[in-house]
């Protein structure tokens, strides 16, 4: 991964990371049409979209700063960090989010690439490569309980069965 972007400019490597970042952003949104509407899983993911959706807005906002237009592109060649997966039983879920857990690796690694090539920006090349660093952690605990739930349940289950308030005796507001 690191030979493709050191052959990218800092103006395509934004572009890429914009773009990347608003289809992970619909990724997320993707998932959690499948859940109940204040289940804990959609939850967790609304808020990792949303902050997704930060990134991109923060992304732009670099982007105008330090070349004067609107006009960044997906450099071609390149795909963008996530991919659709339909959800519809817990196996399909754990699949999602080990597409999920390997963009957000991406993600990161290429904040820090930008973080070193690109000093003048470190700061907030860092930070975001700390937030794609937590997501991935959510994610990955996200999917250790959901194949611990395969292994003590193994039947299929359907994604409105996952856990929502009723099972941990809380709504969630908002």
């Amino acid at each position: 991964m690191y030979d493709e972007l050191k052959s990218l400019s800092v103006r395509q490597l934004i572009g890429y990371a914009i773009f990347s970042e608003e289809e992970a952003a619909k990724f997320y949104k993707h998932l959690v049409k499948d859940f109940h509407d204040q289940s804990l899983v959609a939850h967790k993911f609304r808020n990792i979209a949303k902050d997704e959706e930060m990134h991109a807005w923060v992304l732009k906002d670099l982007y105008r700063e330090m070349f004067g237009d609107e006009s960044w592109q997906m450099p071609e060649g390149l795909r963008p960090f996530e991919s659709i997966v339909e959800v519809k039983t817990v196996h399909n879920l754990i699949d999602a989010l080990t597409v999920a857990m390997q963009n957000e690796h991406n993600a990161y690694k290429i904040y820090n690439y930008l973080a070193h090539a690109h000093k003048e920006h470190r700061k907030l090349f860092k930070y975001l490569a700390h937030f794609e660093h937590n997501h991935y952690d959510i994610l990955k605990r996200e999917k250790d309980h959901f194949e611990e739930l395969i292994m003590e349940h193994p039947e299929p289950h359907m994604p409105h069965e996952m856990p929502h308030e009723k099972d941990f005796g809380f709504r969630i507001f908002g």
